[in-house]
């Protein structure tokens, strides 16, 4: 009983986190709407990974617990990017570091028991998607030293790991709320556009906005121009 409630709010969260994402991603960036969805979003995101990450560790599904936790610590380290009142050295940030370091080496633990495993599966998967959050993880890892320790960070970083993050973290959890959590919803909702190809607009939302956030796209036209003129 308890577990289905869990679940249910997994789900229900899901819905809401997909919903508030979407909304944030398509809304001018730092005004009023964008800060709005974002929040709905980042209480929804945290809601759906700590209980996703509960109901996998009672089933058990370590790499629901892996993608839930990685999740989690996503969010936090993207939010935690215009917490003003916190420097690059407070404790919160080796906190959230040291947890993706967790999270990295358990994930290799899991490609090892694989490895020896006669099946070559552990709980029904097989070693991608372990070593695939390993090496996530532990790149998130090295990306959070890199950003602990730098003397100064531009905005543009900034803007940059909070973007990239944010739409991962988003990718992770659509993945998951789309192949769970419209199992049973009716045809139509399923195949519906921002559902059915909703990791490939995340993934190009992504992009776009990188290159946007770091002035890509007036370099590129500057030399374009350039090689028109010459």
């Amino acid at each position: 009983m308890a577990q289905s409630i869990i679940l249910f709010g997994h789900i229900a969260t899901g819905t809401v986190a997909v919903l508030a994402g979407y909304t944030a991603l398509f809304m001018k960036k730092g005004g009023v709407g964008h800060i709005k969805a974002g929040r709905w979003f980042v209480i929804a995101m945290v809601l759906m990974a700590i209980t996703g990450s509960v109901v996998a560790f009672i089933k058990p599904m370590m790499i629901s617990m892996i993608a839930g936790m990685y999740t989690l610590y996503l969010v936090l380290t993207a939010l935690a990017v215009f917490r003003a009142s916190q420097s690059r050295q407070a404790s919160g940030h080796y906190v959230l570091m040291y947890a993706a370091l967790a999270i990295g080496l358990y994930s290799f633990y899991c490609v090892y028991v694989v490895s020896q495993s006669e099946t070559g599966r552990f709980q029904g998967f097989s070693v991608g998607p372990y070593l695939m959050f390993g090496v996530l993880a532990i790149t998130s890892v090295m990306l959070d030293l890199r950003y602990i320790m730098a003397k100064q960070i531009s905005q543009r970083t900034r803007l940059s790991r909070h973007v990239w993050r944010m739409c991962f973290a988003m990718f992770i959890a659509v993945g998951s709320f789309v192949g769970q959590g419209l199992q049973h919803a009716p045809e139509d909702i399923r195949h519906f556009l921002l559902v059915e190809y909703a990791d490939l607009i995340i993934l190009l939302l992504m992009m776009y906005w990188l290159i946007r956030v770091n002035g890509l796209l007036p370099r590129v036209k500057q030399k374009l121009l350039k090689r028109t003129q010459s």
